[in-house]
């Protein structure tokens, strides 16, 4: 027993100061025993099991029922069949990266859209110079694409999520919310005497902090007393389908919810800056964009395979270093100017290279354009510099296998803009298998990479927002925060910076003597200055896409928030 909660002590001290948010879905015989247990009037295909973890609250966790999502979204007739030439592309077929799963059930249309988007990019060669008609037909169906996904995407925020979505949302910034813990005391002490409610003190602070308007809020407290804090739901079901497990509000009971929600929180603030969150999503739910639903489109997103690899990469950063008094663990640094580059290695994508080739040239990075390098010396590159940047096809492999980039020590993090190098291929029980993975394996502290196929001007128009923002933005805006001034840093590891900038920050190594981590506590995230981590602007060069859903959702971030700063 004593083994177990030092165990249990440890996996909470390893936490970061953010949110992690595991996401699973239940079904098959699991839904089975749950609807046994929980009495429900009628069984749903699958339920999702919501777990958020950090280092200043006690685990939360919800479980919400899932109803298929329906087809209605996107018709069974592909677009490409519609065009003029029907001969194009008929001897590609698309592979999904997945064997079936829950999601081919409660959201059935995923995987029939990413089949027409392959099938509109294979044709997307054949379409005549001189065929306009074709080019604009080409073009409606891009966009329809891009419609049908922000439909499905609305969907599973409205039908399996509802209020809920505030679950999955990073902590507010303290100076945003100065009076929250007031409005927490007096929400939890109104229900536990109205309702004599066991009041989650977790949860109910994640619901102030993410809940987007009082209506949210009173429909989050009603379930919780309806339900008893056990599960949730969202659009997908009525009060009726889980009405057998439910207390009764009466209008009574109405009536004081309606003023515990109004007295508290009389109006609720537009968007605001939060900390990063990071996902742990399981094998059923990896391959869709959540970072792309609408709640959370301008949310700072990082994705993990497991909350051991979190645990893992952060004392990585760190050299294993170790400190008991810090609040919460290092997060790795990398310097976007040195950087080492792919580009073009097949030698056909020529406007892709005509857009980066120069660029690259007047930073005086190190790299190849129109010809690949050895593999060796790719792993080289990959293990001596802090970004590995690659436009070509695929994720790479072809260059440098994943086995190889497993093998390293330390690992650059990595831009890798080819179709689908962000995919993960699951087969039956089999672990998930892909580029990210390798990378993170190898050491890398975060990988951006694309979920499926994409365009090759549009994902560029991505990569030159996301470059600028590294190199331009969050640097200048470094230079006017204390916290991100190098003198600032050597100061406070020298522990004589200001006394209210808390304690000193350390400085480790990530097996390289040049690559930098600090270890940073509640206050010293750099949120103030803002624009400084690997994706925290990876929600506006989305927008920069022609297709900011079908092209723009793509990529996502695997790793840990990782701090950009020039050396």
């Amino acid at each position: 027993m004593e083994q177990l909660e030092n165990h249990v002590t440890k996996f909470f001290h390893e936490l970061p100061d953010v949110p992690i948010v595991c996401i699973s879905m239940l079904g098959g015989d699991i839904v089975n025993v749950l609807g046994e247990t929980l009495l429900l009037p009628s069984l749903f295909p699958a339920w999702m099991l919501i777990s958020r973890f950090d280092s200043t609250n006690k685990p939360t966790t919800m479980l919400l029922p899932v109803d298929p999502i329906s087809k209605e979204a996107h018709n069974g007739d592909s677009p490409i069949k519609e065009l003029d030439n029907p001969t194009r592309a008929s001897d590609k077929k698309w592979n999904c990266p997945w064997s079936y799963t829950i999601i081919d059930y409660v959201a059935p249309t995923f995987k029939k859209l990413l089949e027409d988007n392959f099938r509109s990019l294979s044709g997307a060669t054949d379409i005549p110079k001189d065929g306009q008609a074709n080019a604009r037909k080409w073009w409606s169906d891009r966009m329809k694409l891009n419609g049908d996904l922000n439909e499905i995407l609305e969907n599973m925020e409205e039908l399996w999520l509802g209020p809920w979505k505030c679950l999955l949302l990073g902590h507010q910034l303290a100076d945003q919310h100065s009076e929250g813990e007031v409005v927490l005391e007096n929400l939890i002490t109104g229900l536990e005497s109205e309702f004599k409610l066991e009041v989650d003190q977790a949860l109910i602070k994640v619901i102030l902090g993410g809940v987007a308007s009082v209506g949210e809020l009173k429909e989050c407290v009603s379930q919780l007393i309806l339900y008893k804090g056990y599960f949730g739901r969202g659009g997908c079901c009525g009060r009726d389908r889980l009405r057998a497990f439910s207390c009764q509000i009466d209008d009574e009971a109405l009536v004081i919810i309606e003023h515990l929600c109004n007295g508290i929180l009389t109006e609720l603030a537009g968007p605001v800056d939060r900390k990063p969150v990071i996902l742990v999503l399981d094998t059923d739910v990896q391959m869709l964009p959540w970072e792309n639903l609408p709640a959370l489109r301008n949310q700072e997103i990082y994705r993990m395979p497991s909350m051991r690899s979190i645990f893992r990469a952060l004392t990585r950063s760190t050299n294993h270093h170790k400190n008991a008094s810090a609040i919460a663990p290092p997060f790795p640094v990398i310097d976007p100017f040195d950087a080492f580059y792919l580009l073009n290695p097949s030698g056909d994508l020529v406007s892709t290279q005509e857009e980066f080739d120069q660029l690259f040239r007047n930073y005086e990075w190190k790299g190849n354009a129109g010809d690949a390098p050895t593999a060796d010396e790719l792993v080289l590159a990959l293990r001596n510099h802090d970004l590995f940047l690659y436009f070509g096809h695929g994720s790479g492999s072809q260059y440098v296998s994943g086995k190889e980039i497993e093998k390293l020590d330390n690992c650059a993090a990595a831009l890798l803009m080819g179709c689908s190098s962000g995919t993960l291929h699951c087969k039956g029980g089999y672990a998930p298998q892909g580029a990210p993975l390798s990378y993170l394996l190898a050491g890398s502290p975060s990988v951006i990479a694309n979920l499926w196929d994409v365009t090759d001007k549009d994902i560029d128009r991505f990569s030159k927002a996301l470059l600028n923002s590294w190199l331009q933005e969050n640097l200048m805006a470094s230079k006017d925060c204390p916290k991100c001034c190098p003198l600032a840093q050597e100061f406070e590891s020298m522990t004589i910076a200001a006394k209210d900038n808390g304690k000193p920050r350390r400085k480790g190594s990530r097996s390289r003597k040049h690559q930098q981590t600090v270890e940073i506590d509640d206050s010293s995230n750099c949120c103030n200055c803002g624009h400084k981590r690997i994706a925290s602007h990876i929600s506006e060069a989305r927008r920069a896409c022609r297709l900011p859903l079908m092209i723009g959702a793509s990529p996502v971030c695997y790793g840990v928030p990782t701090i950009i700063r020039k050396k």
